[in-house]
């Protein structure tokens, strides 16, 4: 409410000064619109647009800035956190094979972490709390109800969770099991898990049935699925089967993320990143159109008042021949026609230099 009283403040003040303004240049106007002493008819609608425009930016900024990050609260102790990204991140050692990517030139793991973050970037942290489950021959809970995404990041690029475990086989399906296990305490909706991993994995296994706070289920696959790198005496690569498998019984939905970045489609399909106040435009995204459109509004009214402002002028060489002429007529017929008495006349005054009419 304070931040519409502020944009609709702003508007009237807007409107004030474009007041002054016609009322100072009205006196002006023969001078600066020649012929007419009127502008072009588009600018009539410039003192009703420019304090919109204004009242627009303003409202959209000051929401922006009200809203990014996670707000102030009143009670420290109490949280509005309602959703939760649960990750099961695969940490085996082929996650540390430099195959993934557009040129085939990434770790798979900075490849994983790298398409994660077109989610993150899209997560209310006021309301979102991320959980990390890391699985190799076994799995393990790293983080719980983290709103800090610098956290984040640090786990998915740089802590060396391979150590945590012992060497074997992965079992990608311990990590299912482990994050599931976590999920079961939630409120129903409320989740979403993403699991990242190569495919690498031990022969399939019936995953556990998900709970009620998951709603959706997404495999990330990582690593290049055609050309296989050896490690510990077997050719790995991601094993696009596998990992579709797993989508299908999770009920969720498969993307390779080896070269292209998560599709505004499936993120779109997530519910934790949908608007929960309805079907409408959140917002956020209200306070950035408003904020655009009224900023590129005020920046384009100078330059168009500069060049089409002004009614067209006449040319000089299409003005009328006639009227030259006959100026040269009435000039000619008030010359003296004795030229010794115009040289008399020029003498006899000193006032007038010599030669000139007086």
């Amino acid at each position: 409410m304070v931040i519409l009283l502020i944009a609709i403040s702003a508007v009237l003040l807007a409107a004030l000064a474009e007041a002054l303004h016609a009322r100072r240049i009205s006196r002006i106007a023969r001078l600066a619109f020649v012929p007419t002493g009127r502008p072009a008819a588009w600018t009539r609608a410039v003192p009703v647009v420019r304090p919109l425009a204004l009242g627009l930016c303003v409202w959209g900024l000051l929401t922006l800035l009200s809203i990014d990050g996670t707000p102030a609260r009143t009670d420290p102790g109490k949280s509005t956190a309602d959703r939760h990204l649960l990750i099961a991140l695969d940490a085996s050692p082929s996650m540390f094979i430099r195959d993934a990517g557009p040129q085939g030139k990434q770790l798979r793991r900075e490849r994983a972490a790298e398409v994660l973050r077109s989610v993150f970037q899209r997560l209310d942290m006021a309301r979102t709390r991320v959980s990390i489950v890391a699985f190799y021959t076994t799995a393990k809970t790293v983080v719980v109800d983290t709103s800090d995404l610098n956290v984040v990041h640090n786990i998915l690029a740089d802590l060396p969770l391979e150590y945590a475990f012992k060497e074997g086989q992965t079992n990608m399906y311990a990590g299912v099991r482990e994050a599931v296990a976590l999920a079961g305490k939630w409120p129903p909706n409320s989740a979403t898990l993403i699991v990242v991993s190569d495919g690498d994995t031990l022969p399939d296994a019936i995953p556990p049935r998900l709970p009620a706070s998951i709603t959706d289920a997404l495999i990330l696959g990582v690593g290049n699925p055609y050309r296989g790198t050896s490690i510990a005496g077997h050719s790995s690569r991601q094993d696009i089967s596998s990992l579709r498998g797993l989508a299908a019984r999770l009920r969720g939905v498969y993307h390779d993320g080896n070269t292209k970045h998560l599709p505004t489609t499936v993120l779109a399909g997530l519910s934790m990143l949908r608007n929960p106040d309805g079907d409408g435009p959140s917002t956020k995204t209200l306070a950035l159109i408003a904020a655009g459109a009224g900023a590129a509004t005020l920046a384009s009214i100078a330059p168009l008042l500069a060049a089409f402002g002004a009614p067209r002028r006449v040319p000089r060489d299409r003005a009328p021949r006639h009227s030259v002429a006959g100026s040269s007529e009435s000039l000619s017929s008030h010359t003296s026609p004795n030229p010794a008495a115009e040289r008399r006349t020029t003498h006899s005054n000193p006032a007038i230099p010599a030669g000139a009419t007086p």
